[in-house]
Parts: structure tokens; sequence; C-alpha cells
């Protein structure tokens, strides 16, 4: 996963000590690496990152590397932002999106003066839904600090950091890691081709720019837990072919982070299936916030012994606290990094505990077989759960480039490479997807009649077990119509058991009915079926005949795509 924290001028302290940051790499004195196309061009590319380094000092400032020359103005300014806070609740406007509603200077102005005649369309429609006239005791002012850096933080899953720790050998280890930087470099690579710089008059047109990344790899976490991850800090300077430089287009690279990091998950998990023969599985966030892999072998108790700070945080945030008040209480009990460790004795440590928790290396390693998506059913399977994310993605919002890129990746599950990934997204796009250009330059896309078709999709076996199904169903409806018929059962019976009304919604109150005798065994078994078995909404879209229909021609399939 990526999680992308805004460096803001003040902050540069902290990351200029990243590379004394970690507790074990197998070396002494950990050190960073300058990548990126822009590294290239500012002839830096591969060049190491030591602790305070000058260079990395002066990209921060928006100067060059040797700090002779000025790539990018304003960071010394302070720019104001002016929002509406309710005086008594202290909550914060916010648009439909849920983001906090930013107020222009004209709007600022009306506010100031404090004749609500003058206000604009948008206050006065503000007016009427806070009943208020007058928004200046709302005018909240904010100021931030001009952004330096964008740090992507790309974390490897639990599983994999506890696999590393527990690993034999040193060279198993290293290669983890390097596992690890493969998938870090992948990302970063879709992270610099979302690197646009404005220019022109007002910063009106946007350039593709060549982006510099300074990556930082760590182990450990401050509870000294295993925890592989890297930080990979976006330089705020971009420069184009032409050789302009400037600040980066910020918007595009938040946007890009989910894509981003899904590419990054992707191909660590290739790489641990090829090279360890390790079996993975798919990991929700909780909340349907998205997921991540696990790997089998490595038990929930093992998890529980390496995740301290997790447990911490669990014992202390209260389900009850709001967002702001669970990461102030996170951070309150954060504790400072202690660089004075043992790796030696750090690292026997986790060996121990591991083996404490029934930890067994040849258990987990080398078990699973290889397989990459490459039958015309797999290909299938994908494209239906392709297009069903982007149509729930639709259904919540807008669908972007990035959208598709996320699903691909996700839905891929290791088993496709990110190039891969790339070519089915361009594929999809082109033959699943129908586009919309926006006024803004963008492009959001809606599903065309091929992509329903792929939604609905169906394997022989699943055919079959619909069928089954179906008639399981028809079935029990058939034995109650004839219990009515033969009246055995009311009319009102009937409609409870055909059509739910008056009855339990839940299976235990279904059972309770059965246990009172109220219901049947096999009425309340019906129940428990209908309920569990829910018929499909039906689609949206008009229902078309499924006609043969060809794969994109850049997808890894080559065979068609039919129904």
């Amino acid at each position: 996963m990526n999680s992308i924290d805004i460096i803001r001028a003040g902050r540069e302290s902290y990351y200029l000590s990243l590379g004394k940051d970690d507790y074990y790499t197998g070396h002494a004195d950990p050190e960073g690496v300058f990548l990126g196309a822009g590294a290239k061009s500012l002839r830096i590319l591969g060049q190491t990152i030591q602790e305070r380094d000058p260079t990395l000092k002066n990209l921060f400032q928006g100067l060059s590397p040797d700090g002779k020359t000025e790539l990018r103005q304003g960071l010394a300014t302070v720019r104001e932002y002016h929002t509406l806070r309710d005086p008594l609740t202290q909550q914060t406007v916010r648009t439909e999106s849920g983001k906090p509603l930013y107020l222009s200077r004209d709007e600022v102005a009306q506010i100031q003066n404090g004749d609500a005649n003058r206000y604009s369309d948008r206050l006065k429609s503000l007016s009427k839904t806070h009943q208020t006239d007058d928004f200046s005791a709302w005018l909240h002012t904010t100021e931030r600090a001009s952004v330096v850096a964008y740090d992507n933080v790309f974390s490897a899953p639990k599983d994999v950091s506890i696999l590393w720790s527990l690993s034999p050998n040193e060279k198993d280890r290293e290669t983890i890691v390097t596992l690890h930087q493969r998938a870090t470099k992948a990302a970063i690579s879709y992270l610099e081709e979302q690197a646009f710089i404005r220019t022109g008059k007002g910063g009106i047109l946007s350039e593709p720019a060549r982006a510099t990344f300074a990556v930082f790899t760590h182990t450990t976490s401050r509870e000294l837990d295993p925890q592989l991850h890297s930080h990979a800090l976006m330089l705020n300077v971009g420069i184009t072919a032409e050789g302009k430089t400037g600040a980066l287009d910020g918007k595009e690279i938040l946007e890009a982070r989910y894509a981003s990091g899904m590419i990054y998950q992707n191909e660590l998990r290739r790489g641990l299936e090829r090279h360890f023969g390790v079996e993975t599985y798919d990991q929700p966030f909780s909340k349907g916030r998205g997921s991540s892999f696990g790997i089998s072998g490595i038990s929930e108790g093992i998890k529980e012994e390496f995740s301290r700070r997790t447990v911490e945080i669990r014992q202390r945030v209260d389900p009850g606290m709001t967002a702001k008040q669970k990461r102030a209480e996170v951070l309150k009990t954060r504790k400072e990094k202690d660089k004075n460790v043992d790796n030696a004795a750090l690292l026997k440590e986790w060996q121990q505990r591991g083996k404490a928790q029934g930890f067994c290396w040849d258990k987990v390693v080398g078990k699973a077989k290889t397989k990459n998506i490459s039958t015309e059913k797999e290909y299938r399977l994908l494209y239906r759960e392709v297009a069903t994310r982007l149509h729930a993605s639709e259904q919540r919002g807008s669908v972007k480039d990035h959208t598709i890129v996320t699903s691909i990746a996700s839905a891929a599950r290791g088993k496709l490479s990110t190039d891969d990934v790339h070519k089915i997204a361009a594929g999809f796009k082109t033959q699943f997807l129908k586009a919309h250009p926006q006024s803004n330059g963008q492009i959001l896309y809606t599903l065309n009649e091929k992509g329903f078709k792929a939604m609905r999709y169906r394997t022989i076996y699943e055919r079959i077990t619909d069928t089954l199904k179906g008639l399981k169903k028809a079935q029990v409806q058939n034995r109650l119509a004839v219990l009515y018929a033969t009246g055995k059962i009311s009319g009102a019976q009937y409609k409870k058991f055909t059509q739910g009304t008056g009855l339990p919604k839940s299976v235990i109150g279904i059972r309770t009915h059965q246990a009172l005798g109220l219901i049947s065994k096999r009425q309340a078994d019906y129940l428990v079926y209908k309920k569990r078995n829910p018929s499909p909404p039906p689609p949206k879209h008009r229902n078309t005949p499924i006609t043969r229909v060809s794969v994109f021609e850049n997808s890894p399939s080559k065979k068609g795509y039919e129904r």
C-alpha cells in the first residue's frame, strides 16, 4: 500500500535524517538513493544519500543539487486558505464529497464587507442551508507553507515483514528486501508518469515533467517489530523535456496514490510467489477500504506477536472517538526512535519469538505452484471482476484512469506483471469503456455494452450451479402452492412464505419461529435459503443478446472473448 504525506517547508529536518532511522538493514550506516528521470537530468541518478545530505537539502529548497541555480520559486510563500466553520459546533462546512469547502478571495471580501445582499450565489445558498445572514463569525483562515515534497510510503503487508524477519539466513532476507525495492521502483515509475508542471500565464497549461525521488528503505518499526517499508520522497521540482522547471501539480500526484500502491502490492506479491513459492490470499481492510494480501502458514498468533504498536493503539483508542481524537491519541503514545539497538540481538529475539509461536519456514515456503493468468476463462474472469469493480466505482462517483489501473492491479493478485497490467488497462479502456472528455481536460469513463457483457459472464460450473439453485427454489415454491391449494396453509401464510411479509428478517429470528412451532423446519429452511441466496437486482442497462466480441489486441490473451 501507499500512504502519502505532504511535506511542507519547515519539516525538512526529519526527512534529512531518514538515512539514520533504520535499526536493521545489514549495514551499519543506512543510506538512501536518488531515483527517477529527474535525478538523471540533474546528474544524481543512483547517488547515495546520507544523513543531512547537502544535495537533498538543496532540492528541498528548490535549488539545483549544487545549490547554485533556482529550480522553482515560491518556497518562502505562506498561503492562506479560507473556510467556513460553525461557531457553535466548530464543524467545518464541507462539499457533497466530504471535502472542506474553500472560499474564493471575492467570497471572503463579501463576508468581510458584511452585506449579505452582495453574497455570491453559492454563499446565498449556504446562508439558507445554515440559516444565517452573516458569515463573519464563521470565517476561518488557515496558513500553509509551500510543499517541498510528497512522502510516498510503500509498506509491505505484515506477513511479508514477518517472513523477512524469520528467514533462516541472510541471503533470503536480502532477497525479500530486493523484491520489495523492485516493487517500489515499479510504483515510482507509475508516479513519475503522473508528474506535470503548470506553465503559461496563470498556470493554465500542464506539461509532462521528469520527477526526482529520494528513496530510503527501512525494515523496523519504532516498537522494534519487523516493518519493511520505503519512503519515496517525490521532490516538488519537475523538469520538462525542454528543460523548464517548476513545482509539480499536486492534485495529480495525490490522485495516483491508490494506483501506485496497488502496483507495488501486485509486483511484490508476484515476486514472493515466484521466488519463494509462498501461497498468498486476499486480506481486505476494515470497512471495505481496499485490500492487502496475507501469506498462508503465518498464523494470527504470530501476527499479534509482531504487532505491538497495533495492539497498543487498539487498547487506547475508543471506537466512539472522532478521527481527530484517534489521531491525537496515536501521536501522544508514539515512542521516540531508539537508535542504540544491537541488530544481531534484535534478530535473534525475533527468531525466538517466531519459534515460540510455532513458525516453521519449510511449512510456509515452497508449498505453492506459481501460476500466471493465461487461459481464456481466467482472462474472462479477470475482465468480469474489473468490470464489476468499475461499475461499483461508477455508482459511487467517477471512473478515471487511476481507478482502472487500481482495479486491474488489485484483481491480478500477483498473477500479472506490471507491464501486463498497463497493457490490459489500455485495452480495457478502448474495448469495454466509453470515454467522456471533460472541460478541464480530464477523461471520465463508464461501462459500454461490452463492459456489461463482461460483468454477466459465467463459467460452465457457475451456470450449472445457478440452474440447480433455480430448480430447488422452484421446487420449494411449488410445494408451498400445493399446501395452499389443499388448505394446509392460509393465503396469509402463503404470502408470508413466498413474499416474506411479516416474517423475521434474521436467521436467528427464523430459527426462533421454528423452535416455537410457528413455522415448520421445511419452511424455516426455505426462508434461510432465500435469505442467503437473494435474487440479484435487475441490471440498470437494457438487456441485449450476448454475442461474440473480440479481446483487445494488446491483451496478453490471444483467445476470443465470447459467451
